[in-house]
This record gives C-alpha cells, structure tokens and sequence, in this order.
C-alpha cells in the first residue's frame, strides 16, 4: 500500500490488472476491489439494470423504463439490503420457489445472502433458485465468508459474489471484492469511480485496491492460512490456560465455514452477572472490546484475529479474570436494601422531547410501575410500541424498540428527575434480531431528552 501511494496510475489500467489477478486467484471471470461489500451490492446492483450503456448508467437512480426489478427471498433480507433501492431498483421480495417462478421474468437480478442459507428452508437453497430464473443474474453477498478456488457461490450457480476485504481477510477495512461474471463485474467497475455515474461517490483509491489484492493473494494461500490457524488456537489456549478454572469455563469452537476463525467460548454459572455487564467493564476499564453480537446471559465468546501475540492475549485473560472477580465481589456484597429504592413514581402520560441533530421530536409515554420495574407504550410520529425499563431512586433506565422492515430500532433513555422535569440522553441504534448486541443498539450516537408530565394522570 506505500508503493502504491508513491505510485500514479490510470484507474482503469489498474482495474484491468487486477480484475485478470482476482481472476488467477479464485477462478472466477474477473473481479472488482470496490469501497467495501455494500458498495459492491450496489455497483452489482447498477449492472444488471444498466449494464455499461452510457444514457441508463448516468441516469441512475432514475430507472424509467429499465428493468430494475430485483428479488429476495423473505429470509434473506438484512440491513444493508437498502442499498438495491438506493440505485434505483425495486426490492420485491418472495417466500417460495413458485412465486419466485412467477417473477423471475420481470427480474434483472435475484439478491442471495449466503448466512441466511445455513438459517432457512434448505428447498430455498441457491441451486433451486438457480434452476428457476434461468439465466437471471444472481448476486450473493458473502460478506463474513471466505472466497475460494474455485469460488464456493459462483461454482454452485451465482453470477456474482461478494466478499468483504477488511474482516476475515484483514485487508483495508473500506474495501469490498465483487468476483464473478466478467461482463458484469466490467459493468460494475462502469458505474463506479473513478467514472461519471452513480457510484462516483462510492471512492476507492489505489493503495486500497493493492492492499485488498495482497490480503486476498495471502488468505488463499494455504501454508500462510494454516499457519495463521495455528497462531490463533495458540493465542486461544494461552488465554483460556490463564483464566481462574474455578470462576470460568472455557472451550475451544473450532473454525468452519461459517465462522472462519475458532473462538474461545467463555461461560459462567452465576446468572446475576451478564455477559453485557463483562464487554461493557471490559472495554471502560482495560479498552478491550470483546464481541456483543453473539454473547449470550452467561456466555462470551474471544475472537483471536485481532490479538498480536501471546503478550497480548495473557492481557486478556488477567483482564477479564480481574473483572469477573470484582463483578462477583459486588454481586455477593450487594443486597436489595444497598440498591437506591424508587423513591418516585413514574407512572401516568409523559411528553418525551428529544433533540435529533438538526431536529426536535415530541413523543408521548405512558407508564406503569411496580416497585422498581416500569413498562408501558411509547408514541411517536410514525410508530407505535413497547417500552421497558427501571428506576433507582429518582433515576429512569427505560428502552423503547419499534420494528422497521428488517430492523429493529432502539431508543434507550437515561434520565434524572429534576423537579417535575425528567432530562438526560436518549441513546439511539438500529439491531436485527440475529445480531442484537449493545454497541449497535447505540450505533447512532446520543440525543438531548427532557420529559414532562401531561395533565393530571402525569407521572407526579
């Protein structure tokens, strides 16, 4: 990636030298390094509605009169699939091979998540989709996988797939790699950058495009592979030889091809100490991030590609020792009467006024409580759902959650009664159901939040 930044090129020179090298490397017709896996949707995406013709090209996202019709199954949509109707298609989704057999001949392209395969109907599996829509493009986002040779999507059907180039491979965090179908990878690197279209803004530069191909020459190599599989249940079995045996349980879940490193499973018997408790004193305490998405009430798990050494790993587990001991010290040593009592009542309507960045909000709650514990319904603009949460003293903890297609967003208020006023912060973010975990259910940073009570069935 220096030599590159030392080096100018044309972008399209480049683009031909590397699509010829992806190719070399996994088998496949040609390939693309794009501004991560969900700009490589979205070129994909551009491709099969315009191809390379220039008029359809610069008129993305405006499709009049293109075939922009793209199809999903109903289990396979997740968060980033937003970005097929941001070029300008439209996602129809489908729950069967018949209605799938309805459609196909309207569809330019068929989106297929890989992961979502290893959850749902096996009979909606990528050969039955193939057998389908004929020669319809599919396009199947592989982000959290491992490309291969030959590739494993494109040799059982797929057009396209796509890979992300800074997780498993460990090249640049901003790229992505779309391998398939030549004329249509070609057609993808048309509507991107470095040209005038649509995915102009979709930049990637030249030291990321050599650093995605190194990482991607290095993942498929099999002696550096194993030895990096050796290196990581090393540093696994270092860190599981230094926690406390009579605090923790621990073992080891080899790699697969679902989850391309092994990690160490970390569990616990005591229920009063939760798995969000240890990541989040984990990270305030010694700026060790464990992964949330997969943690359950007493368990966590260790991904080891991310620590340098052994050196690193000892941290780790003195780390996490140190903190499940001080959370088990205050566990045994708190009693209920050590906790601050409700000394409020939140129950009744509730105006919430919350200050968005460059907007303001009026919401309504309505609460019950008993003791401690509060819940209820909260009311906005355009949604209509639960609330839950809790008090100490004269402190409310309240989260309120609302589904939005695929999503589910989250706004988790914390706020200090002050007068007849409650104010803090309300915590903002977006999770699915699959991937819930706190740092995404607080993805999208902090609004200002006042509540006030409305007419005489207010909270005070």
């Amino acid at each position: 990636m220096k030599a590159a930044s030392e080096a100018f090129v044309d972008m399209d020179e480049l683009a031909e030298g590397v699509g010829r090298y992806i190719a070399q490397l996994t088998g496949a017709e040609w390939g693309v390094v794009t501004a991560g896996s969900v700009a490589a949707l979205a070129l994909a995406t551009a491709a099969c509605i315009a191809g390379n013709e220039p008029i359809a090209i610069t008129r993305l996202p405006r499709c009049d009169g293109l075939k922009n019709r793209v199809l999903i199954p109903c289990s396979h949509r997740f968060p980033y699939d937003s970005v097929i109707g941001a070029v300008g298609a439209d996602l129809v989704p489908f729950d069967s091979l018949e209605a799938l057999a309805e459609l196909a001949e309207s569809a330019c392209m068929i989106c297929f998540l890989a992961r979502a395969e290893q959850q749902t109907d096996s009979k909606m599996s990528l050969e039955a989709i193939r057998e389908r829509v004929g020669h319809t493009p599919i396009v199947v986002d592989a982000a959290g996988l491992s490309p291969g040779k030959p590739d494993p999507w494109l040799s059982r059907g797929a057009t396209l797939s796509i890979y992300s180039g800074g997780k498993y491979l460990r090249g640049p965090q901003s790229t992505g790699l779309l391998l398939g179908s030549e004329q249509l990878a070609r057609a993808a690197w048309a509507n991107g950058p470095p040209h005038f279209s649509f995915g102009r803004a979709m930049k990637v530069g030249k030291e990321e495009i050599v650093g995605a191909v190194v990482a991607l020459e290095a993942w498929l190599t099999p002696c550096l592979r194993a030895k990096d599989e050796r290196k990581w249940l090393r540093l696994l079995r270092t860190i599981a030889s230094n926690l406390s045996p009579n605090l923790l349980r621990v073992s080891i879940h080899p790699s697969s091809r679902w989850a391309l490193t092994p990690r160490l499973k970390v569990c616990w018997v005591n229920e009063r100490i939760t798995s969000d408790e240890i990541i989040a004193r984990m990270l305030r305490d010694f700026r060790i991030q464990l992964p949330d998405f997969y943690s359950r009430e007493n368990v966590v798990f260790i991904d080891p590609f991310n620590i340098v050494d052994d050196e690193q790993a000892r941290l780790i587990a003195r780390s996490l020792d140190t903190v499940f001991r001080h959370l088990q010290s205050e566990v045994e040593n708190d009693s209920e009467a050590a906790a601050p009592k409700p000394s409020e009542c939140f129950a009744g309507l509730w105006s919430s006024i919350v200050k968005f960045a460059g907007r303001v909000e009026e919401h309504v709650i309505e609460l019950t409580q008993e003791r401690d514990t509060v819940s209820g319904t909260y009311r906005g603009d355009v949604f209509d759902g639960p609330i839950t949460g809790f008090v100490l003293g004269n402190e409310l903890y309240l989260v309120a959650k609302h589904q939005v297609g695929q999503m589910e967003m989250y706004y988790c208020f914390e706020g200090r009664l002050r007068g007849r006023r409650i104010e803090g912060i309300a915590q903002l973010g977006a999770a699915t159901p699959e991937l819930r975990s706190p740092s995404l259910c607080k993805q999208f940073g902090n609004a200002a939040w006042t509540a006030r009570p409305l007419g005489a069935g207010g909270g005070l």
